[in-house]
């Protein structure tokens, strides 16, 4: 209604031109109006750790699929009502535990044992997001980030080897996988970063 008697009140001209200004001043882009709408939400900093890593953009949003729950998991295809398989377990361990992702990644016996051989420990009383930042500061490593994104994507990698490959999942192969991939990556890293980075996985030699 208020819409309504404020276009009203506007004099017409039938010859005029319409002009379009934006707020912010200058040519519009989207970019531009993003900044200008999302300027005073703040996002949560987990988020801005995990786009300022040095890990590609495909580990990058898959990281952030998983923190957002959005991870195609079994238990996720079948909120989802996708029925391609026969049950929700997980199929890395013998637990007959459901495929969710907080098992998956951090409870799971074949997921603890990964993270044991690279040292990394969680506080899986934590929410997702306050458990990664309390594991970055706990472990102090600067490459703490890239470390444990490579980690959990050779992770999922096994699952779906094992889904769809039938292979099963070793840790010994899944460690391999994770040093080949972590010295791909780590050429996008700064020069300072992956000194001592390449340092850290010449301790696994």
């Amino acid at each position: 209604m208020q819409l309504e008697l404020a276009v009203g009140s506007i004099p017409f001209d039938a010859d005029a031109t319409d002009t379009w200004h934006t707020i912010w001043g200058g040519d519009y882009t989207s970019k531009k109006f993003y900044t200008h709408a999302y300027q005073v939400i703040e996002a949560d900093p987990i988020y801005k750790i995990i786009w300022k890593s040095s890990c590609t953009a495909r580990i990058k949003f898959f990281i952030w699929l998983l923190l957002v729950d959005r991870l195609n998991t079994k238990t996720m295809l079948t909120r989802r009502h996708i029925h391609v398989h026969e049950d929700n377990l997980c199929v890395l361990c013998d637990s007959d535990e459901e495929e969710t992702i907080d098992h998956l990644f951090f409870t799971c016996p074949f997921a603890t044992q990964c993270w044991n051989r690279l040292g990394f420990t969680w506080d899986n009383t934590l929410n997702l997001g306050d458990r990664i930042v309390q594991a970055r500061n706990t472990h102090n490593m600067q490459f703490f980030m890239e470390a444990s994104m490579i980690a959990a994507w050779e992770l999922w990698k096994m699952r779906n080897d094992k889904i769809f490959d039938r292979r099963e999942p070793r840790q010994e192969r899944w460690f391999q996988n994770f040093l080949s991939q972590c010295h791909l990556q780590s050429v996008r890293f700064k020069a300072d970063l992956r000194s001592a980075f390449c340092f850290w996985l010449d301790a696994f030699s």
